[in-house]
């Protein structure tokens, strides 16, 4: 089944059958670039208060060596920054970027994202706590799939691909055993519209950001692909604690738990359901009710190395944890405001496969209620 559908997906993409055009070039959500090298600077926290007290601690790293005594870091603005211990403090929201050098080594890079800088936000709102762990000594966690649909109301062709996720949807599949998140990057004019990730040709979908599937396949292979992932052993689980402030800040306090070894990533989608859109439909496929659209992808901090699996944990051991934290900006006022009883999130962790990253789970999850661990 599986030679079949890669042999499918290969097949859908190369003749373009019932596909709307659109001419970008990211089709398969990121690129094979590795991550961090040898030498690189990290943040013990990349959120914190800007209260002057709350402090993150800047570390500079040669090959696992810490040489933060003798490297020099600045900011974006190539001026030396004077830390207090390595700890970094703030008096004023914003973000603050940094880049370190040693010897002949430097982290900046204008080719990397934000030219290889790193960046910590300060915030006038306090960051939560992490959800609490049910059961500590636990790694079986339920495992989902993450389904990342490509559409848009303008696409006469993307009616098949909603109903196959309708039909998916019908018996608790999605969210059952897979999480979606419908990115309308098809059309500007779309209501739902964001610019990023986009696709050559719509509908089209991914498979934890990685195997390619065409609704010409229809739904067996993708029910084939969503039934095997959610019986496999997740390798690791995800935990986030929410707080939308009424200034429309959200911030996420999210844990990542192994339960294998290895390097890990983890990336929030904020979601919108219940968004009203006409949508163009060449062969009568739909009815009314596909005029009203959900899952939409509002906001994303995923993006990392050119990828969108996630912004980097590093190494984690079975059993152990690692922890971030998401800020995002809700558009509470204005004609294109957010509806917030509407908004949910779709959180994913990935893990290294050769020299990329693969989601290995996903949750759904309100933003109003911390969503622990869930464990088989």
């Amino acid at each position: 089944m599986k030679s079949f559908f890669k042999y499918a997906s290969l097949l859908a993409a190369a003749v373009m059958l019932l596909s709307c055009e659109k001419d970008n070039n990211d089709q398969n959500g990121g690129t094979d670039t590795p991550g961090a090298g040898v030498f690189k600077l990290v943040a013990d926290k990349d959120v914190i208060q800007s209260n002057g007290t709350d402090a993150t601690t800047l570390t500079v790293y040669l090959d696992g060596v810490d040489v933060t005594a003798e490297s020099v870091i600045y900011n974006d603005a190539k001026e030396v920054v004077t830390l207090n211990e390595g700890k970094f403090t703030a008096s004023k929201d914003g973000e603050y970027k940094f880049w370190a050098s040693y010897g002949t080594y430097t982290t900046f890079d204008k080719n990397q994202d934000d030219s290889g800088m790193i960046t910590v936000k300060a915030i006038s709102v306090a960051v939560p706590e992490v959800a609490e762990d049910p059961d500590s000594k636990k790694t079986s966690f339920v495992h989902r799939a993450f389904l990342t649909q490509y559409t848009g109301t303008g696409c006469g062709y993307c009616p098949y691909m909603i109903k196959i996720i309708r039909e998916l949807m019908a018996d608790n599949t999605i969210p059952g055993k897979a999480v979606l998140a419908a990115v309308h990057s098809y059309s500007n004019a779309d209501p739902a519209y964001i610019s990023a990730p986009r696709v050559n040709n719509y509908p089209y979908m991914h498979i934890n950001l990685d195997k390619g599937f065409s609704h010409t396949q229809g739904s067996a292979p993708l029910y084939a692909e969503v039934n095997s992932i959610a019986a496999s052993d997740a390798k690791a689980g995800i935990s986030v604690n929410p707080v939308l402030y009424e200034d429309g800040t959200l911030v996420l306090k999210v844990s990542v738990k192994a339960a294998v070894d290895g390097e890990y990533r983890v990336g929030a989608w904020l979601l919108e359901d219940g968004i009203y859109g006409q949508q163009s439909d060449y062969d009568g496929v739909g009815d009314n009710s596909f005029n009203t659209h959900e899952n939409c992808v509002r906001s994303i901090e995923s993006r990392y190395d050119g990828e969108w699996a996630g912004k980097d944990l590093g190494a984690i051991k079975a059993g152990q944890t690692a922890e971030k934290t998401f800020v995002m900006d809700v558009k509470l006022t204005g004609a294109k405001a957010w509806k917030v009883e509407n908004l949910h999130l779709a959180m994913i962790v990935s893990s290294k496969e050769g020299s990329r990253y693969v989601v290995c789970n996903a949750i759904d999850c309100p933003i109003d209620a911390p969503t622990p661990f869930e464990y088989k």
